[in-house]
């Protein structure tokens, strides 16, 4: 691209865990540490009952809903801490959303609402997820079907991520393969074309620039994506302002988000655009490097000897790290960092911050090293339940190809 500009649209122990055990696993779920949350669980005995709220979190991360679902309200039947409860009905609700039960979902978070403090930061963003799902409660759950494998090829657009042509309603059209997507979006001239007919719901979303853009909604009962055939796909649908983008002068019309590619299993992408999906299981080597956050995918990666944690986003054309990062920066790179005033653009608008720029970083991603080139460090760390968070994680990662693997958790880098 001519500009700088990124657009974003073990052995098993049935024995009670030590008190520092238990402070330990608290603190990685304080912190998000889910990857080792998992690891500690593994090691101090999976199936200790003592242990119930950490392994239900774990599932719900993990992709394992239905065993989630069960253990959390196990969990919110007994006794518990505030604290605790609220962090159970927060993931319930992720759990049951996921599934497709939405009105039990905005039940669940009415419940954690109810343990939540008035100042909360997170408060407000719950009670719009809580008023969205209630909206949503007669929609059925999302369901998908597998045909032969046939052939399908994405192809780059101007904003330097994957288009992929779906069909709907027997209408073609070529939309944006978007992981950091938590739902799938069309602009209003896309949905009328294809004759969907929008819905009002009160809400409203944040776009990528962490603008609130109105919400409304559509369902698409048939969709068509290589050889998956999806019922009940449920779009957002805005404006066709809010999803141009000024800079390159490109209209969004149309967004796969997570929930549709988290149906598909199992999808390969090549370095020239030759899409897979994967209808058996295939068998990564290694452990997750993905977990879920509502539907929002976090990857792990390595830089030196660090574990960092990173927004899974196939809509951002360039990576790009938050100042928690630093903390894993050599001298070297550090002294190399020059400052810039970037561009990011994304659905609701554009910003121009003031951030440093590191001409090159190495990341780990399940084994394989990717060099990334002038990466920006911004200069504020995600707020709220956000704030673990150590960059975002885009196609600049992605050139050689990939392969998103959900039976397992893994990113694999080709």
């Amino acid at each position: 691209m001519q500009r700088a500009i990124r657009c974003f649209l073990g052995l098993t122990c049935f024995l009670s865990l030590a008190a520092a055990d238990v402070t330990q696993l608290s603190q990685f779920q304080v912190k998000s540490q889910f990857f080792r949350l998992r690891e500690a669980l593994q090691r101090s005995g999976w199936n200790d009952s003592g242990n119930l709220f950490y392994r239900a979190l774990v599932e719900s991360r993990f992709g394992q809903e239905a065993a989630a679902i069960a253990d959390l309200q196990k969990f919110l039947a007994g006794p518990a801490d505030p604290v605790q409860q609220r962090a159970a009905y927060e993931e319930l609700a992720s759990a049951l959303m996921r599934v497709g039960r939405y009105g039990d979902s905005a039940h669940a978070l009415a419940q954690a609402l109810r343990l939540t403090p008035p100042g909360d930061a997170d408060r407000a963003a719950t009670q719009n997820s809580r008023a969205l799902y209630g909206s949503l409660a007669d929609v059925p759950p999302q369901t998908v079907e597998f045909g032969k494998h046939v052939s399908t090829r994405a192809s780059l657009n101007l904003l330097g991520t994957w288009d992929v042509p779906v069909q709907v309603n027997g209408r073609q059209g070529e939309w944006i393969f978007d992981t950091g997507a938590n739902l799938s979006t069309l602009s209003e001239s896309e949905a009328a074309r294809i004759g969907l007919k929008p819905h009002e719901t009160g809400t409203y979303v944040n776009g990528s620039t962490g603008k609130k853009n109105p919400l409304r909604f559509a369902v698409a009962h048939d969709l068509l994506f290589g050889n998956a055939h999806l019922h009940n796909v449920i779009f957002l649908i805005l404006s066709d302002r809010v999803l141009y983008i000024g800079p390159l002068k490109y209209q969004i019309r149309g967004i796969l988000g997570l929930p549709v590619l988290r149906a598909l299993g199992c999808v390969r992408m090549s370095a020239k655009g030759d899409l897979r999906i994967e209808t058996t299981a295939t068998g990564g080597a290694g452990p997750p490097n993905l977990f879920l956050d509502g539907w929002e995918l976090i990857a792990e990666v390595r830089h030196g000897d660090q574990r960092l944690q990173m927004f899974f986003d196939t809509g951002a054309n360039a990576s790009f790290v938050y100042p928690s990062f630093s903390n894993s920066l050599t001298a070297d790179e550090i002294a190399k960092l020059k400052r810039k005033q970037d561009e990011i653009g994304g659905t609701g608008g554009t910003m121009s911050p003031m951030t440093e720029v590191a001409p090159t970083l190495s990341l780990g991603i399940l084994g394989r090293i990717v060099e990334l080139k002038d990466i920006s460090v911004l200069p504020d760390q995600p707020k709220g339940s956000r704030s673990y968070r150590d960059g975002v994680l885009g196609m600049d990662a992605l050139h050689d190809g990939f392969t998103l693997d959900f039976r397992d958790m893994q990113l694999r880098l080709d």
